[in-house]
């Protein structure tokens, strides 16, 4: 199958005129059929209206003449008037009257005539035989009627007294019984027009107006569905742009419809795309920088021993071993970051008393306040119901953030420490300082990865950047949220909520 065949535009275009073509068909027939049955209405009307004019004519004549002495002018002037053949059988079986006995026509164009009776005065008087011949209108009559010979002897009454049997053709009778009085002019009348011919022409008509409207209809389907499927095509153009790594791919889109609404999604995406690569890159690039620091230190050491440029002393040995510890650190905080985000992380969920918790941890770092003259103040209520949790991992979370407290404080400065309930579902666990606070612009950063308020990335007071980005995730992962306020100069204050039920059982609130 082609790939124009295979496109939304081409089947939205056919279906649209498959439902065209059913709805031009159905018109037509419907217009058809109700046309034909108004012509055969008109038609019957027509019939009846000839029928009547043809009876009154004919009774005219008889009692005119008193006979039939007339007819056949009559039935000439009706023949010539409706294209009908109209023989008159009187009372007796005798043809006193045919309308074609003086035509230059073949006399006969079928065997079957029309009849119906001649009434003259309420009495019937004769009988009518009608051929209709090229007449649209057939006039009423039983059908019945069967003219074997159209040479039937016409017996007069006096030549049948004188004993002659046999007599003129029905030629001869028009010439001996109408050649006294001059044939009676033609009717100069408009001729009717033929309901054949108007039913052919409107079929005509309907035809040529449906072929042109089902070609208006396709164009104007074609050209609706290129219109309306004109921003999928964008979208797609754009979508194999950014398949193929250009990620500064857009389309234009607004609100309020569903393409424009896919649009906006697929702006959105792009936008996510593109901001992840930055980060991937980014990324990327901060874990080469991190590695490379304490390598370098590494190596150089080393370098200098193997010179002899320096001794392996004891001093030489813990710097090394410093360098050491902090590359572990960082790869092992990179391995704990990866298993939170790829949600591979296994928690040890225990029923933990969260107020302690919460002490110890903090106790850890009252040594390290005190050296810089930092007071630190520890707030747990009582009565806390246990909370189901992974201790080591909050543990974790709370000397995160009590020692980046700490580190951001001056000395002589105050950091609190403060649980709490937050309703009856969920604990609040608060760590604030005095320290220099975080400004507007970089609050809304903390918690990315190798994010660092400090430009001068300067790890006393900046670390990796990944302590935070693993605070949120080992919070989140727990079911509960993070946030921070701060105002600069004043000092900062994070705020996390853990669901006493444990993950996934409860939604704290934010």
């Amino acid at each position: 199958m082609p790939s124009w065949a295979r496109s939304l535009q081409f089947r939205l275009t056919l279906g649209f005129t498959l439902i065209l073509a059913g709805a031009l068909l159905s018109v037509s027939a419907f217009a058809y059929a109700t046309t034909e049955r108004k012509i055969d209405a008109f038609s019957e009307e027509i019939s009846l209206a000839r029928a009547e004019r043809l009876d009154r004519v004919v009774s005219d004549s008889y009692r005119r003449f008193d006979g039939w002495g007339g007819v056949q002018a009559a039935l000439e002037q009706v023949s010539r008037l409706y294209d009908w053949r109209i023989v008159i059988e009187d009372e007796g079986g005798l043809i006193v009257g045919d309308s074609h006995s003086v035509f230059d026509r073949n006399p006969l164009l079928s065997q079957y005539f029309l009849r119906r009776p001649v009434i003259v005065g309420g009495i019937q008087m004769g009988t009518f035989f009608i051929e209709p011949g090229d007449s649209f209108v057939d006039p009423p009559g039983d059908r019945s009627a069967f003219i074997v010979d159209l040479e039937r002897l016409q017996i007069d009454p006096i030549k049948q007294s004188r004993g002659r049997k046999l007599a003129p053709s029905l030629n001869e009778i028009a010439g001996e019984g109408v050649s006294a009085r001059p044939p009676a002019p033609a009717v100069a009348l408009a001729a009717e027009p033929q309901l054949s011919e108007l039913a052919a022409s409107f079929n005509r008509s309907l035809l040529w107006s449906g072929l042109a409207a089902a070609a208006a209809g396709i164009g104007m389907v074609a050209f609706t569905t290129r219109r309306a499927l004109a921003p999928v095509h964008h979208l797609s153009v754009a979508a194999a742009r950014v398949a193929e790594g250009d990620l500064s791919q857009r389309v234009e889109a607004s609100a309020g419809s569903e393409l424009g609404d896919l649009g906006l999604a697929f702006n959105h995406m792009a936008d996510a795309l593109e901001d992840a690569e930055s980060e991937r890159r980014r990324l990327v690039a901060d874990i080469a920088h991190e590695l490379r620091s304490p390598l370098t230190n590494i190596q150089g050491y080393l370098e200098a021993i193997k010179d002899g440029v320096l001794e392996p002393d004891e001093r030489t040995i813990e710097t090394i071993y410093s360098q050491t510890k902090h590359l572990g650190a960082l790869v092992e905080d990179l391995r704990l970051l990866a298993l939170v985000e790829a949600g591979s992380l296994r928690l040890e969920l225990t029923e933990t008393d969260l107020s302690e918790l919460v002490s110890e941890a903090t106790e850890a770092f009252r040594p390290r306040a005190a050296d810089r003259s930092i007071t630190l103040h520890v707030t747990a209520a009582e009565g806390m119901p246990p909370a189901r949790l992974d201790p080591t991992r909050i543990r974790q979370v709370v000397s995160n953030l009590v020692e980046n407290a700490i580190t951001h404080t001056p000395d002589g400065g105050r950091v609190d420490v403060k649980a709490d309930l937050a309703g009856e579902s969920s604990a609040l666990i608060t760590v604030s300082d005095t320290g220099a606070g975080i400004s507007p612009q970089d609050l809304p950063h903390v918690f990315d990865r190798f994010y660092r308020v400090d430009p001068s990335r300067d790890r006393v007071t900046g670390g990796a950047g990944l302590g935070l980005t693993i605070v949120k995730r080992l919070v989140e992962v727990h079911g509960g949220v993070i946030n921070v306020t701060s105002q600069p100069g004043e000092g900062t204050t994070f705020t996390f909520q853990i669901p006493f039920a444990g993950p996934g059982n409860t939604s704290p609130e934010a």
